[in-house]
């Protein structure tokens, strides 16, 4: 896909219609920041993962009723982890770059298996979106849109390089996936000098998957801050 990177950008940093939604969420983070209390970790994974389709509950083995496993499971075992102290190791840094890179990566990796071990299922999405709501300047929302969206854009990402720490421990999808998201917001930031965020690059590559998908929706969807003639010139 032939990218025109100005119009792209526009859309990623127009208002959303997800944006009240979004801001719910990142409200709940930041006035429940630890995971010290069931009642607020259950919130927190809950409606972040119902949110954005990455559920916990949806796990291998389902003996127990959904309240009972939030209850008994998910709130207890994310307590007793040390996920407080991981958080607070991503929030010394301003935003991804090939220096944060491995802290984020292996946080997000700790995060996964915590999750894995609650769940039995590979829950990387939801680690990622988690960690996101929490430090949300840091961490890059992986989902199979966006990774599909990645793909349609190797021309513009180019060769990401590769977190180069040794002994990094980490998620090797997310790892690729995280290298690209960097390379893309560095490709934008040196073309036109505008250093979007996670969340934009997540509206970004959304907005790429829809174009390509030619789904009707985006068209009714796009905020009017950005034409409608972006979608054209975008995919053309």
């Amino acid at each position: 896909m032939q990218l025109d990177l100005s119009a792209a950008v526009t859309f990623a940093r127009a208002p959303s219609p997800w944006g009240v939604g979004n801001e719910v969420l990142y409200e709940l983070c930041r006035n429940h920041p630890l995971h010290t209390d069931t009642p607020s970790v259950i919130a927190k994974v809950w409606l972040i993962g119902r949110a954005y389709a990455a559920a916990i509950e949806r796990r291998r083995n389902k003996s127990n009723q959904n309240d009972d496993f939030y209850v008994q499971v998910v709130g207890p075992r994310i307590i007793r982890s040390e996920i407080d102290s991981w958080i607070k190791a991503c929030q010394q840094w301003n935003g991804p770059s090939n220096d944060s890179l491995a802290t984020l990566l292996e946080v997000h990796n700790r995060t996964t298996q915590l999750f894995r071990d609650i769940s039995d299922l590979e829950k990387r999405s939801l680690a990622s979106k988690y960690l996101h709501f929490h430090v949300p300047n840091l961490f890059y929302i992986y989902d199979a849109r966006a990774v599909a969206a990645l793909r349609e854009l190797s021309s513009v990402v180019g060769r990401a390089g590769r977190a180069g720490r040794a002994g990094l421990q980490a998620d090797n999808e997310y790892r690729k996936f995280a290298e690209k998201c960097l390379a893309l917001q560095q490709r934008i930031e040196s073309a036109l000098g505008i250093r979007l965020t996670p969340r934009e690059i997540d509206n970004l590559l959304l907005f790429v998957h829809a174009v390509k998908q030619a789904n009707p929706a985006i068209k009714r969807d796009v905020p009017t801050a950005a034409p409608r003639s972006l979608l054209e010139r975008f995919a053309s």
